[in-house]
């Protein structure tokens, strides 16, 4: 497995990877990006060619080819390396017996939900009644290359179908019912129709006479279903019904049609957000390859993140009824809380992309272009709507702003638009500021005792690490502070091991000597990523002094250590009062006035 990670770490540029998703710019011998993983305007992004490695100054995220993969793609390591496997041309060794049936049970469900695709797509272009599917999906405007491009299928009616056909092809029926595609009812009850009765089973197809939109993620695997009813259908069930909670579909994090469209988004700065299915293969047949639409009514915070790692500029296109504006609502506002620049793409008429687009493509065009700011909808749509010149009509205009521009992350354009408002109603800035701010502090939460703990202990887990990063990338400037450290300062089990080499080799605990050591993937990313910070941070231009700055790293470890003890101590000294054990209280109080002492020489 080690051989395999280096091999394809060796043959993956990691500057040309993360440039497929995010656009790089040269910083010296580095490169530097606004960071896809967290909200900023100032680059703290950084890529090192020589180390293999990225590192974000601003949220600590790290690691290396398969880290940035894994976090890109919300995929696991295993995923991650068979991906990256393929690109590199590499073969993967055999894995453990366990390992293997872990992945094999996962890839089990891809090969299902790929065959009950092509099943779909068999039936839509070969099976009995595909002139009437055919005849409406190109009715509905679209044209075969389009209708082939987004792999649209047909589900015939019947009850088993797609079942017995998995069944055939050896796939076992709990496999199957994992992937959502089946129904599952007592097996003693009768199933039956006008044309079906079947006896003794538990399960049947999901989806019975109606149009497949296969949901892939961001490899373009199928991961579930959309299935609108067939023309001519039964009425009385949903016009449309999706693939439930499954191990490979979550709603909350797929974006229908994105692995068609991650490359145009990249391309243009900007995304264009639909409600459904058919608004987005409309789209792109029209010539707006950057559009996708969310799996369920509103955007959830997971797809603006994934989002926000191609582009920060959306569009929204919802149908603006009165369902339509609740969704665009909820969507606008995670929006605006992740410091998105959001436009909303006015339609007359209340109509979808689908049906503009199939009445004149030229409409759509325009309406994506005339985009307006959302805030400046919204200020239009209030004030057109109540008399701002009475008080009643001031109170519900604020009341209704306030309640968007609250959640418009950026504090600059915040207050922009507080004064927008302002002006407009002829109030006072600190009025409606302060309204904004009683809301905000309402919403806060008082940090617990155990969350400042769990603080504590990240904080000086990125020292450790910041401290070991220093000693491994300048070992001969450090050696006088290495044989000052002690051991027992630091509390992982991972970082004594490295301290304890670090000390051992001295001027010569560099960072190969240290892999040498530590051959283990993860302990040979975790002393990547260490280094490749302190180089970034005390190269040779930043005029830091890495040897000082381990002398304060140091002492801060060393007081956040007897901090930590002394609150241990006045917590036993409590429980000693409670209890009434004098002596105990007498002996801890000594030690408690020892450590004060200790840390305020310290300090």
């Amino acid at each position: 497995m080690s051989s395999d990670v280096e091999e394809i770490k060796n043959r993956i540029d990691i500057v040309d990877l993360v440039g497929e998703y995010i656009r790089l710019t040269k910083a010296g011998s580095n490169w530097k990006a606004l960071c896809p993983f967290h909200n900023e305007k100032t680059p703290s992004f950084m890529v090192s060619e020589e180390r293999k490695s990225f590192h974000c100054f601003g949220c600590s995220k790290g690691g290396d080819i398969f880290t940035f993969v894994m976090e890109m793609e919300g995929i696991g390591f295993r995923e991650a390396l068979e991906q990256l496997a393929q690109k590199a041309g590499i073969t993967l060794k055999k894995r453990e017996a366990r390992d293997e049936k872990l992945e094999s049970s996962k890839k089990k469900l891809f090969e299902i939900l790929e065959l009950a695709t092509k099943w779909y797509e068999k039936n839509l272009w070969e099976g009995r009644g595909k002139e009437k599917i055919l005849n409406y999906l190109h009715e509905r405007g679209l044209n075969d290359g389009t209708i082939k491009k987004f792999r649209l299928g047909y589900a015939p009616d019947g009850w088993r179908n797609l079942l017995e056909f998995l069944l055939k092809k050896n796939y076992d029926i709990a496999d199957i019912s994992k992937t959502g595609i089946l129904v599952e009812k007592d097996s003693a009850q009768k199933i039956q129709n006008t044309q079906y009765e079947i006896q003794d089973t538990k399960y049947y197809d999901r989806f019975r006479d109606r149009i497949m939109f296969p949901i892939q993620d961001i490899m373009g695997r199928v991961v579930g279903f959309s299935a609108r009813v067939a023309p001519g259908g039964d009425e009385k069930t949903a016009k449309y019904i999706n693939t439930s909670q499954t191990e490979l579909y979550d709603k909350s994090k797929i974006l229908y049609g994105l692995h068609l469209a991650k490359t145009e988004i990249k391309k243009r700065d900007e995304a264009i957000l639909v409600e459904g299915n058919m608004d987005v293969i409309a789209s792109h047949q029209a010539g707006f390859g950057n559009t996708i639409a969310v799996s369920g009514t509103a955007l959830a915070p997971e797809q603006v993140k994934t989002i926000k790692r191609y582009t920060e500029n959306l569009k929204i296109g919802f149908d603006m009824d009165v369902a339509g504006q609740e969704a665009a609502k909820r969507s606008i506002r995670i929006c605006l809380g992740s410091e998105l620049d959001v436009k909303i793409i006015l339609l007359d008429g209340g109509k979808d992309a689908a049906d503009v687009i199939r009445e004149n493509p030229k409409l759509w065009r325009e309406a994506v272009e005339r985009a307006e700011s959302i805030l400046d909808y919204y200020f239009k749509d209030a004030f057109s709507r109540y008399d701002a010149k009475s008080p009643v009509g001031k109170k519900k205009i604020a009341r209704e702003l306030l309640n968007v521009i609250k959640d418009v992350a950026n504090p600059v354009e915040q207050a922009h638009w507080i004064r927008v408002l302002s002006e407009k109603l002829e109030t006072g800035e600190k009025v409606l500021s302060e309204v904004i701010r009683k809301v905000k502090s309402e919403k806060k939460e008082a940090v617990s005792p155990e969350k400042q703990k769990t603080a504590g202990a990240g904080g000086q887990s990125v020292l450790t690490k910041r401290m070991i990063g220093i000693f491994a990338a300048f070992p001969k400037e450090c050696r006088r502070e290495i044989e000052k450290v002690s051991i027992s300062d630091f509390q992982g089990e991972k970082e004594k091991k490295i301290i304890s080499a670090i000390k051992e080799k001295r001027e010569n605990a560099s960072l190969e000597a240290l892999k040498a050591v530590f051959p283990d993937y993860e302990t040979e990313k975790f002393l990547d990523e260490a280094v490749f910070e302190a180089e970034v941070e005390f190269g040779d231009l930043s005029g830091l002094d890495p040897a000082e700055e381990l002398k304060k790293s140091l002492k801060r470890l060393k007081s956040e250590n007897m901090k930590r003890k002394i609150v241990g101590i006045a917590q036993d000294i409590k429980a000693a009062e409670k209890s009434g054990d004098r002596k105990k209280v007498k002996e801890l109080m000594g030690e408690f006035q020892n450590l004060t002492s200790m840390l305020s020489q310290i300090s």
